[in-house]
């Protein structure tokens, strides 16, 4: 048998022909940027989250950078997130001269500690954003964060990528702080047929000034008022998403299903399981274990004909283009952990109960354990 970590053919066979005939629509209607598709689903999403504004942009990096950007931060500001995550959530900003500064983690969640950040912004002078992510799907402990940053005078910009229809709390994230940021990759939760991204916010000035930002920084046409740039969430991918978004509930209960048979065939084995907390709704974007025998366990798994990948496998502070950042190998111990141990198994909404159990029973094979 082989099993792919994503099967994004499958999950969208079932509304196959109902695409098809909006992408057919839209064609048809001549309508392609910033058209009244963007809108409708704008609208949808902001409400969805539960926020007063959305605004859709090229990607989820453009979602994040627009949105830091949106909080007039400036070259030689900093802000502060964790390692273990996507490059974007810092280059997004740091490419703009704005300095990242980086936070531990908790080895529950492998979410930003509370702790940790409320002693980092004690010591460290400057820091103006923090931008807390909601990895794998599983929720920070947002009310904490935000707690600690109103105490010091720093904005909170999410980063959702991974958690569209995640709850904190039976609230959604994307509409927890002062703004978040979303990505429409295609292996996404909900997911585009290419890139794309959405901002959300309550905030009336963030919003006017991220609809700027994301059009070459114009106000009205032909009026430019800020220097901005061409990321716009085009009318296509506006049209399909939002077909998907009225599945998105379904899908990640389908996520959360697999997640069940996974803990019931794996809880008595040496591998750690994914962790969701008593108050988190986690949408497992991605199913993360971790294991001592990472290379040995992900050969095994290859041979049996299952794919597996690693998220991620160097923390960020350890990349080579922050090396400038003076960070050295042991500044953030729990991310460096968990990037040694972590590998993402096949999940996606369409997978099989027998394509669920053959991962599992291959890895109490290699194990040495009975299915």
């Amino acid at each position: 048998m082989e099993v792919n970590v994503f099967n994004l053919e499958r999950d969208h066979s079932d509304i196959k022909e109902e695409l098809i005939d909006k992408f057919r629509e839209v064609l048809e209607r001549g309508e392609y940027i910033l058209g009244s598709e963007s809108k409708a689903f704008e609208d949808a999403f902001s409400a969805y989250i539960g926020t007063k504004y959305a605004v859709g942009v090229g990607s989820g990096t453009d979602a994040l950078k627009i949105g830091g950007l949106a909080c007039n931060l400036k070259a030689g500001d900093k802000f502060v997130t964790t390692p273990n995550t996507y490059i974007s959530t810092a280059m997004s900003l740091s490419i703009h001269g704005i300095v990242p500064v980086f936070c531990d983690i908790e080895l529950d969640t492998y979410n930003m500690d509370p702790e940790m950040l409320a002693h980092l912004l004690k010591k460290e002078r400057g820091i103006k954003l923090c931008i807390p992510v909601h990895l794998y799907g599983h929720p920070c402990k947002m009310d904490e964060i935000v707690d600690i940053c109103i105490r010091h005078g720093v904005m909170v910009m999410e980063d959702a990528c991974q958690a569209h229809g995640a709850l904190y709390k039976e609230r959604k994230v994307g509409g927890l702080s002062d703004l978040a940021a979303f990505s429409f990759y295609p292996t996404k939760n909900l997911g585009c047929y290419g890139d794309g991204g959405m901002i959300t916010t309550n905030s009336e000035d963030i919003y006017k000034k991220a609809l700027m930002l994301r059009i070459y920084g114009q106000s009205s046409k032909h009026v430019h008022d800020i220097e901005g740039f061409n990321s716009r969430l085009d009318e296509i991918q506006a049209a399909l998403l939002s077909i998907k978004l009225k599945k998105l509930d379904s899908w990640n209960k389908k996520r959360r299903h697999i997640v069940w048979l996974y803990r019931r065939e794996l809880e008595d084995t040496p591998v750690i399981l994914p962790y969701e907390a008593p108050w988190a709704y986690h949408v497992y974007h991605l199913y993360v274990i971790r294991v001592k025998e990472r290379d040995e366990l992900m050969g095994f798994l290859k041979e049996k004909g299952i794919s597996t990948l690693i998220h991620y496998p160097t923390p960020i502070h350890l990349q080579e283009v922050y090396k400038r950042l003076g960070y050295k190998k042991g500044a953030f111990l729990n991310a460096e952990k968990v990037s040694a141990e972590i590998i993402s198994l096949p999940i996606y909404p369409s997978m099989k109960e027998d394509e669920v159990l053959y991962v599992a029973r291959s890895i109490r094979e290699f194990y040495g354990m009975k299915a």
